[in-house]
């Protein structure tokens, strides 16, 4: 995706509007100033070795005939990438799901075995529901799904005390057949949503390289993120000092944001880099 046309002189904005691209990495929202994009791309083939090595440094790429210098701008700043976290949180679906097919396969041992069973029957005391009730995300259909999972989780905990009634009351094989119905429908039900979870999350990556420049013509350096947001704009005034509202103490990276863009429903507010100091403050 083109932003910037490549060869064109930049022209100052006049108009007091800043527009600038945006993207996230966690729960913070970034921005560059538009004028300051060749292009967005999600081509990374052909990435050389560094022949050095620096904090977040990926590799070299060819742009425009230049040699471009690839970061991934979460590990220049020393914070988790977007694309960490949610690997992380499909790891989590896979162990949940996996803790339930257990918790089925330690009831049917209880019931053929007449072993105590030892796994947690209260569905809100169980440590997937903790999770679920809590969850919250920017992406709304992500949010949808997780919700969709209270109805067969908690029927699959009620089972227990169902079916060990039974048992106890000699009822052994209807107990049984229960179980194969449910492994079939709750658990069947769990699984198609812990499906659908995950391919919405693996979905909602996108890997792409911002090409920076600071003339408006030639590249600077080469940003990897991995979760855009939009193009926006702001007025100039909306752009306010760091040290004015106290985040300079505690950014890592001095010199690397011009300022704290602050929308009025503060849910757009974001940093804004200041490409001019961007290479001097990757520290190796």
């Amino acid at each position: 995706m083109s932003i910037a046309a490549a060869n064109q002189p930049m022209i100052e904005n006049e108009s007091g509007v800043l527009t600038v691209f945006t993207f996230w990495i966690g729960d913070e929202l970034f921005a560059i100033d538009i004028d300051n994009i060749l292009s967005v791309t999600q081509d990374m083939d052909n990435l050389l070795q560094p022949p050095v090595k620096s904090r977040g440094l990926m590799g070299v790429i060819n742009y425009m005939d230049e040699p471009v210098a690839v970061y991934n701008f979460a590990e220049m700043l020393n914070i988790a990438s977007t694309r960490h976290i949610k690997i992380g949180l499909v790891e989590l679906l896979n162990a949940s799901e996996q803790d339930h097919i257990d918790w089925l396969d330690a009831l049917e041992q209880s019931l053929k075995d007449d072993v105590p069973f030892e796994k947690e029957r209260d569905a809100k005391l169980c440590g997937f529901s903790k999770w679920y009730t809590k969850f919250k995300a920017r992406d709304e259909a992500l949010t949808d799904i997780i919700a969709n999972f209270a109805t067969p989780h908690e029927d699959i905990h009620a089972l227990a005390d169902e079916l060990l009634s039974l048992k106890n009351n000699g009822k052994v094989e209807e107990a049984l057949a229960l179980l194969v119905n449910a492994r079939a429908n709750q658990l069947g039900q769990l699984k198609k949503y812990f499906n659908q979870a995950r391919s919405q999350i693996e979905e909602s990556l996108h890997t792409v390289v911002i090409n920076i420049t600071n003339d408006g013509a030639k590249p600077l350096v080469a940003l990897k993120i991995d979760e855009i947001h939009e193009v926006m704009n702001f007025n100039k005034s909306d752009l306010r000092s760091l040290d004015k509202i106290g985040l300079d103490a505690i950014l890592e990276m001095e010199g690397l944001f011009k300022g704290y863009l602050g929308s009025q429903d503060n849910r757009s507010s974001c940093l804004l880099l200041d490409t001019a100091n961007l290479l001097s403050s990757v520290k190796v």
